[in-house]
């Protein structure tokens, strides 16, 4: 792994992930790792930032395994850090003969740390290479391999194909698999010729064929019962690591974490600054483009841009009044299926009305709805904003939902109103205010 030196990139995404002490794997999960460092039971802070820091200096430094075990593990042993030792789970209560260091976790820490940080460099490269429009997948050095993962070898897809979301590598403890960023001529040149690959047995190079086409993949259903998540992970891929090393941290996961740290279900104060970033002309630019990729198709449906957040006041009014506590997870996601079906609807928007889907959700009032019976009507939380003299915008959130394990408020639907619809609403309608 480190016969070449990992970019800065991959070096500032390691440094830049906080401690996040964790008694399971589970605990810390899928698109929380682009933000977390985390061993499981490494409870203690000063043991987790020894191994944090000897990853750093590994990739810093194109450490071997060796010298990285033979730096850290005198470290671990003198901190009681190493072997079998009872723990209490603090989810359970109950107590475990768990397993702290030994020679195989620090390769399985080693080679994780490397090869993720690794792919989240070659990841921001080629996103920011207006040469290279593909990424293919191939396998590493492996003496056996995965037989789905060789499946994948040799797959060309545009570097924007969702398909990576879930297997842009590593897609499992232990898994070498990697990607090359690929020219619009070397595509060409492989699909006609084919690409190289090493035959061991014969020692040499040979041509073999491409795959251009997105597979069909088949799913498996995971429940982490831990985290109370069930997601579809695609087949051949560990559970924990079906997302994407490069760009999970964008977007969405870095303004909910930003949410969660201004704690801002508590400090009305913070929500001033989370509108500023709304109504920042670069958030609505890349707002634009999300929209935009969901209308022609390059975002396929399952892909999550943040749209808004809620404020105390409605958190507080969901909390007390519906017994809806979203906690720390206010900001509010749009997935781009939702976008790619408006076109159906008769009230349908169009590419150009991005902008006053964003100005409804911050500057739009906010309302409970009933149905003609005083219950909870099926859009329950909508959100309402006059665009002229005769339509309003009008955007129905899911408080609390699950979206592809991510946990948050997400739009459910949205579109124009009349003047009339709207006063004939009014009477089901509760302000939250």
């Amino acid at each position: 792994m480190t016969d070449k030196l990992i970019p800065k990139q991959a070096l500032d995404y390691i440094k830049n992930k906080s401690l996040r002490p964790a008694f399971s794997y589970k605990d810390v999960w899928n698109e929380e790792h682009a933000a977390a460092f985390t061993v499981a039971k490494a409870m203690q802070l000063d043991v987790l930032s020894d191994i944090k820091t000897a990853v750093e200096k590994a990739i810093e430094n194109g450490t071997t395994f060796e010298q990285f075990k033979k730096d850290l593990k005198p470290t671990l042993i003198s901190k009681g850090w190493w072997g079998r030792k009872d723990m209490t789970d603090p989810l359970t209560g109950e107590t475990v003969n768990a397993q702290l260091g030994s020679d195989r976790r620090l390769k399985t820490i080693y080679s994780t740390n490397l090869r993720s940080a690794y792919q989240k460099g070659q990841y921001d490269r080629t996103m920011e290479s207006d040469l290279h429009p593909y990424l293919m997948y191939r396998i590493g050095a492996s003496v056996h391999h995965r037989e789905q993962h060789l499946r994948w070898n040799n797959l060309i897809l545009p570097k924007d194909d969702p398909l990576w979301n879930s297997i842009f590598p590593p897609n499992g403890y232990g898994c070498k698999c990697y990607t090359v960023a690929v020219t619009q001529a070397r595509k060409e040149k492989y699909e006609r010729d084919g690409a190289p690959a090493y035959n061991p047995d014969t020692q040499k190079t040979v041509r073999v064929p491409v795959q251009t086409a997105a597979p069909r993949m088949t799913y498996d259903v995971y429940e982490n019962i831990r985290k109370g998540i069930i997601e579809r992970i695609p087949r051949g891929i560990t559970p924990g690591f079906n997302w994407n090393q490069g760009k999970a941290d964008r977007v969405f996961s870095s303004v909910q974490a930003l949410a969660r740290k201004l704690n801002v279900e508590s400090d009305e104060r913070n929500f001033d600054f989370l509108k500023t970033i709304f109504d920042n002309q670069i958030f609505r630019s890349n707002f634009q483009n999300f929209v935009d990729k969901s209308f022609n198709g390059q975002h396929k449906g399952h892909e999550i841009t943040p749209v808004g957040f809620f404020n105390a006041t409605v958190a507080h009014w969901l909390k007390k009044n519906v017994g809806v506590d979203v906690g720390t997870n206010a900001v509010i996601g749009l997935e781009s299926r939702l976008i790619k079906g408006i076109k159906a609807t008769r009230h349908g928007i169009q590419k150009s009305d991005a902008e006053i889907l964003l100005d409804t959700m911050l500057n739009g009032k906010v309302y409970w709805l009933r149905d003609g019976n005083g219950n909870t009507a099926k859009d329950g939380l909508v959100y309402l904003f006059p665009v002229n003299e005769s339509e309003w915008f009008r955007i129905a959130v899911r408080p609390e939902v699950k979206v592809n394990g991510i946990t948050a408020p997400f739009v459910r639907s949205v579109g124009y109103l009349p003047n009339s619809a709207v006063e004939n609403m009014m009477s089901q309608l509760e302000e939250i205010k």
